[in-house]
Formats: C-alpha cells, structure tokens, sequence
C-alpha cells in the first residue's frame, strides 16, 4: 500500500486519542458509544475473523506448522489472548478506579495499552489490503475502536489521561506506523497479530456496550452493525 495512505490512516487514528475528549465533552448520551461499537464489531465478523480463518489454514498447511506448538488452533489462541489480555486490562482498570492507584499503575496501564495501539497501526502497513478502500474501512473501524479505548480509560482516570496519557497513546501510534515501514515480519506473525488485535476489539466492544457499564444504546449498536456489515459486503465481495 503507498506510503502516502498508509500515513494519512496513521493520523487519523492518532487524532482519535488527542481530539476524542472533545466528543465526550460536547455529548451528554453518548450516543456515539453505540455507534462505535457496532461498527467495531461487524469489522470483526464480517471482515476480520474470515481472514482469521483463512489465515489458520493456510498456517496449518504451511511450514511454519513444525516450529509451533497445536498449529491447528495457533491463530484461534492469538485471538483468545487479545480477548482474555483486553478483559484483564479493563478489569485493572475499573478496580483502580476505586483505590487511588499510584503513578507507577497508571504507567503500566498507559504502556500496555500504547503497545496494543502500537499494533493495530502496524497492521496498517503489514496486513493484506486489496486495494486504499479495504485499508481506509480497517483504519475506520479502528478509530471507532480506538475511540472505544479511550472513552473507556479516560472515564476512569480523566486528569491524568488528559494531561499526558492520550499523548503517549498517540505517539504509540506513530511509532507503530514507523516500525511498520521500516520492519518486515514473517507472513504467520502477522496473522497472528491480527488475531490478537480482534481479541481485543471483541472485548472492548462487550465491555462498553454493558448497560451497566458505559450507557449505551441496543437499538443504535444493532443499527450501526448491520449497515455497516452491508457496507463491508458490498465493497469486499
């Protein structure tokens, strides 16, 4: 994909952590939540995890099979682990919430989630993209996802995130998209990190659609999946 794409999807995706506490600030009922999630989630099943599948055959069937361990589940475990990793990161998350943690905690959670960032902008230069369409409704879907992430974290440690963490994140991006043009991985890692990736994008997605949990809307999370399931079909048959 030419570099020039690639780098505008880059920003946008950056622009997600620096410019995303105006929305929380002008919207009252986060309507968008819903939309954000419906979205991130019809990308999962829709585009994301038939490329998993397909991504597991051809890794079972290849070389790379003799150096992993259960090759025919390889891909399935990196998906489980983004999941399981995603929901015990919320989790840290909430309970800190609560009990004041220390500069060090919020350290820790800020580097973990700028390597997941990190990652997802990897992919845009290293995943199989047909054609700037399939790469520009990726990078859309990520920034509804990324959207989803920082919502979900600056609601729980709002100064701290404002003053310095939404800039870290940022530039995590950043450095994702540079390690992205100047590195090449084998074809079986990526695979696996866009499994990982999903993992995480089905976990948060659940997370903030609990109505307990961030308010949203059923009716605008069911709306926004089957349109935008539809748009991904059309454009990717």
């Amino acid at each position: 994909m030419p570099y020039p794409y690639t780098l505008a999807a880059a920003l946008v995706l950056a622009g997600v952590y620096v410019f995303g506490h105006r929305l929380r600030t002008r919207s009252h009922r986060q309507w968008w939540v819903s939309i954000a999630a419906g979205v991130s989630v019809a990308t999962v099943f829709i585009d994301l995890l038939p490329e998993i599948s397909e991504s597991q055959a051809r890794f079972a069937a290849g070389p790379s099979r003799a150096a992993a361990l259960f090759p025919e589940r390889a891909i399935y475990l990196a998906l489980m682990a983004g999941f399981v990793l995603f929901y015990g990161f919320e989790y840290m998350v909430t309970e800190s919430a609560e009990d004041k943690p220390s500069g060090v905690f919020f350290s820790f959670q800020i580097a973990a989630l700028a390597g997941y960032s990190s990652l997802v902008a990897y992919l845009l230069v290293h995943n199989i993209w047909n054609d700037a369409r399939s790469l520009a409704l990726y990078a859309l879907a990520m920034a509804f996802h990324l959207l989803l992430v920082d919502h979900s974290f600056a609601s729980q440690r709002s100064q701290l995130y404002k003053s310095r963490g939404r800039w870290i994140l940022a530039s995590a991006v950043m450095a994702g998209w540079a390690a992205g043009m100047l590195t090449s991985i084998p074809g079986p890692w990526l695979a696996r990190i866009a499994a990982f990736v999903s993992g995480g994008v089905i976990m948060n997605s659940l997370v903030v659609e609990l109505p307990e949990g961030r308010g949203g809307r059923f009716s605008l999370f069911a709306l926004a999946a089957a349109a935008y399931s539809l748009v991904l079909m059309v454009i990717l048959k």
